[in-house]
């Protein structure tokens, strides 16, 4: 049978919803629902009236989402759901398309950070004259919640300052390597806000390492430009640990929290971490601005791409607690080590 599949925003500090609908023979719906600490897989019934997929529930299912609501096919792929006053897309998937398609954020997302280094005149388009440009656009596809607005804006707005401190005196300024450094924390405490906002325990966990993140950052001051052909914005003090736990910690964030994004946001994290790490070492804020952003932009361009393409992974209650767990395990371990040399180098001075 075919298999459809839609996301749609939660309530304030619910995250999104994830669907999977597996339409069987007789009647029968598969539906996989993802959100916040729910996952429930329940057989249901459906039929075609007037035009439009019709779903009912069992006595006692917990998937009731689709009772009140109307499927309507806007064309032989897509479906459009609405239920009272909120809306989304569904999606026909194909399993081949979607896996290509994640390769494609993957490498795509490398060579623009690359386009990025290596250009000076591709920051001023990208991050200044197309965010604006392309508002009519981003506007047509009917993108409405305020939160991903935000995002988008503020990721952009960060890839802008890092151009400005890689190619003005802006980067003499010791506001503009604080303003750098702070685009990361508040980034991180959005997510942790959002974390502890759900309340479940692998939320909390995961919440405890993204402020171990935070108070873990060190040595903003020392951000510039470097004197290469690129005029890399660099942070020295950027270590390969710190990354690791912070990756970590914002897949756990995604996976909790945007089940639906979890593979995407994947390859977002990767493609910044790859090149600071084995192209350029102390890029990797600059490369995270610069692929973030991207994706965002990439998403308010098209979103069908990234809503049609979803990679669904594996949730359930105990690997929700797992991936909590890791991420506080690994930025708890990178505080530990961190407070430890801190106290050392302190002790170092004091007896010198």
């Amino acid at each position: 049978g075919e298999i459809w599949q839609g996301t749609r925003d939660g309530a304030p500090g619910e995250g999104s919803l994830f669907y999977r609908l597996e339409f069987e023979a007789e009647g029968k719906v598969s539906i996989l629902r993802q959100s916040g600490g729910f996952n429930k897989t329940e057989i249901q019934n459906w039929h075609l009236e007037n035009g439009q997929v019709v779903i009912h529930s069992n006595p006692g299912d917990e998937i009731t989402d689709f009772d009140n609501a109307t499927m309507t096919y806007t064309d032989r792929e897509e479906m459009r759901f609405t239920s009272g006053d909120s809306f989304s897309n569904f999606h026909k998937w194909y399993k081949t398309n979607a896996y290509l398609h994640v390769l494609f954020v993957l490498f795509g997302l490398m060579l623009l950070n690359e386009l990025c280094r290596h250009s000076k005149y591709a920051n001023y388009i990208i991050w200044f004259v197309l965010p604006i440009a392309l508002i009519p656009l981003f506007a047509s596809y009917g993108v409405t919640y305020w939160f991903k607005w935000v995002k988008l804006y503020s990721v952009v707005g960060a890839a802008a300052l890092f151009t400005l401190i890689r190619f003005t005196k802006v980067g003499d300024m010791k506001w503009a390597r604080f303003g750098a450094a702070a685009f990361l924390a508040i980034n991180i405490s959005e997510a942790v806000l959002q974390d502890f906002s759900m309340g479940n325990i692998a939320n909390i966990l995961n919440a405890i390492g993204g402020i171990l993140s935070i108070v873990t950052l060190a040595g903003w001051a020392k951000i510039h430009a470097d004197k290469s052909k690129q005029k890399d914005m660099v942070w020295p003090a950027m270590t390969t640990f710190w990354i690791i736990a912070y990756d970590i910690w914002n897949i756990v964030f995604v996976y909790l929290n945007f089940p639906g994004s979890a593979t995407a946001q994947a390859m977002v994290l990767i493609a910044a971490t790859l090149p600071s790490l084995f192209i350029k070492k102390g890029t990797w804020l600059q490369a995270r601005a610069f692929t973030l952003a991207g994706s965002f932009m990439y998403y308010f361009i098209c979103p069908f791409m990234y809503e049609s393409h979803v990679v669904p992974v594996p949730r359930n209650d105990e690997l929700m607690l797992l991936a909590g767990l890791a991420s506080f395990i690994a930025n708890a371990a990178y505080a530990f080590v961190f407070f430890r040399k801190t106290k050392e180098q302190r002790l170092a001075s004091a007896l010198s």
